[in-house]
């Protein structure tokens, strides 16, 4: 049970340091693959916009998902939703080839089999 456990934190842990990596760092569009969830008709082209602020504490950068319509229709739906979505399938991901590897390893394991007549002679 404790294998079990420490191996479901650790695929949630690998999966939150995967989706701050990928969909912050590498690919914020990537939120753009949630638009089926979060645009609805007439604005369902998704569009990820990155805003960059300059202050005194320095520089910071915030993504929005933003869906667009063919008139010009605009809804704003945010970045914290989209992420949980995109952190959730991680998860997802991440379980499954945990899954995938845990039976392989276990496929490829054998337990030995003892022969009393063998032991004996």
């Amino acid at each position: 049970m404790r294998r079990v456990l420490v191996a479901a934190v650790s695929a949630v842990v690998a999966a939150a340091f995967l989706t701050i990596l990928i969909a912050v760092a590498i690919w914020p569009g990537e939120a753009q693959l949630t638009a089926p969830l979060f645009c609805a008709p007439p604005a369902t082209e998704p569009m990820v916009v990155s805003d960059t602020f300059h202050d005194a504490e320095g520089t910071s950068t915030n993504y929005t998902l933003y869906c667009v319509g063919d008139r010009g229709v605009v809804t704003d739906a945010g970045f914290a939703l989209p992420m949980l979505v995109l952190f959730g399938a991680h998860v997802l991901i991440l379980g499954a080839l945990l899954l995938v590897g845990t039976l392989i390893s276990a496929a490829g394991t054998r337990p030995e089999v003892q022969d009393e007549r063998l032991r004996d002679s």
